[in-house]
């Protein structure tokens, strides 16, 4: 680190921007990112296409500064990355592999410091994943486990490898990722100067790749509580097994839906009915318990077409964010004054707000009743809302071909 620090001394460029560009990747390595995503924040950081050799699995990854990533074709004996006009590469220690970077025109003052930095974070990075896999903790496993598709003797020997025998009893919990990932605080970016001499991200609100895109705070939090887990992402969701109950309060976080506790055998059944629970969350109903939901699951199998043409759900989405939430207060307090008290509203204001819901709602809440009716059309609108986010979910815990599946349980593709 002193050498570093006294080469920065030598550098014509901002030395403060140069020590923020050390810091930006010490983030990234912190925060146990995957490859993807060091590439991702590589490339926008130096705005120029970067790329990584991968010498155990032989893959050739580049992403470029818009984040979009491809295999490339490995280069012929002799044709190493850094052959092409504009290309800059460093070898990784331990015959890890290579990374490079590719700048037209001339190289800016900090391509130095960020190849020297990136190549450091990609040699820890491409070890935590080996470390992992010896492990049991890739990804792949836990979603071979969760697929309905897998077989059952498939099943058994990913569980063995994630630690869990097929007996074990296991709780599969679905969470929803932001929509936008891209987005950290901005102590992990350059400052302006850099942004002149290196051409970084420009400084808006989507503003890095960092942490977010690695942060899996919930998986986190349980770890904390003491909890057995593995992760993986599918789709716009993250799937979390947890090999203990997950009662009392979670760690705050994303809007979760629980699945009921099963043996690993049927680890399956639970993450379909955390999906389940997962769209019936939203802002106020962050967590949802697939054992909470009762009949309430069975509308989830309802064409979402059909649910939109409801005309209660179609009268309780024209209502503002301020009676929805008056409306929620109500079915869960069963009274205006207890319902007030809930929402820290003064009665006659909660009661205001009840009138004008009930006139866009055609029907009263003042009998259970109606609020029973209110509380499914509240249930069903949420449903709605979370219809993209479960759709890419099942999309993505039915892509596990049988390559991966191979691969990841150590056997021969077909």
């Amino acid at each position: 680190m002193q050498g570093l620090l006294l080469r920065l001394s030598t550098l014509d460029t901002d030395a403060e921007s140069a020590v923020r560009v050390i810091a930006y990747f010490d983030s990234l390595v912190r925060d146990h990112v995957t490859v993807p995503v060091l590439l991702a924040a590589t490339a926008r950081l130096a705005r120029c296409p970067v790329g990584l050799h991968d010498a155990t699995t032989g893959r050739r990854l580049r992403t470029g500064p818009d984040g979009r990533s491809a295999d490339t074709e490995t280069p012929r004996a002799g044709e190493g990355p850094g052959a092409g006009e504009g290309v800059r590469a460093r070898e990784l220690s331990g015959g890890l592999g290579s990374v490079w970077m590719e700048r037209e025109g001339a190289p800016h003052g900090l391509d130095d410091i960020v190849l020297e930095r990136f190549a450091a974070a990609a040699e820890l990075t491409l070890e935590r994943a080996a470390a992992q896999a010896r492990e049991g903790r890739d990804p792949a496993l836990v979603e071979l486990v969760l697929s309905a598709e897998t077989g059952e003797a498939e099943r058994a020997r990913a569980l063995r490898l994630l630690g869990f025998a097929p007996s074990t009893p296991l709780q599969a919990m679905a969470f929803a990722l932001p929509r936008d990932p891209l987005q950290v605080t901005a102590s992990t970016l350059p400052r302006d100067s850099l942004q002149a001499t290196t051409s970084t991200i420009p400084r808006d609100p989507l503003r890095t790749t960092a942490s977010a895109l690695s942060r899996d705070p919930l998986a986190a939090g349980l770890r904390a509580m003491g909890h057995r887990v593995r992760t993986a992402r599918i789709g716009d969701t993250q799937a979390v097994l947890v090999a203990t109950t997950v009662e009392g309060e979670l760690p705050e976080g994303a809007r979760v839906g629980i699945g009921p506790e099963l043996p690993g055998s049927h680890a399956a059944e639970s993450w379909a009915k955390a999906r389940t629970a997962l769209r019936f969350t939203g802002p106020h109903d962050r967590v949802v318990r697939w054992t909470d939901l009762g009949a309430l699951a069975l509308f989830a199998d309802l064409p979402g077409p059909a649910v939109a043409e409801l005309a209660d759900v179609r009268a309780m989405a024209r209502l503002s964010e301020d009676h929805l939430l008056a409306v929620r207060a109500l079915c869960s307090a069963g009274s205006v004054r207890a319902a007030a008290t809930g929402v820290h509203l003064h009665h006659s204001s909660m009661a205001a707000r009840i009138a004008r819901a009930e006139s866009v709602l055609g029907f009263s809440l003042a009998d259970p009743a109606g609020r029973l009716r209110a509380h499914l059309a509240l249930a069903l609108l949420r449903l709605l809302a979370n219809a993209t986010t479960a759709e890419a979910a099942t999309a993505g815990a039915a892509n596990v071909t049988a390559a991966t599946a191979a691969t990841a349980t150590g056997g021969t593709p077909a």
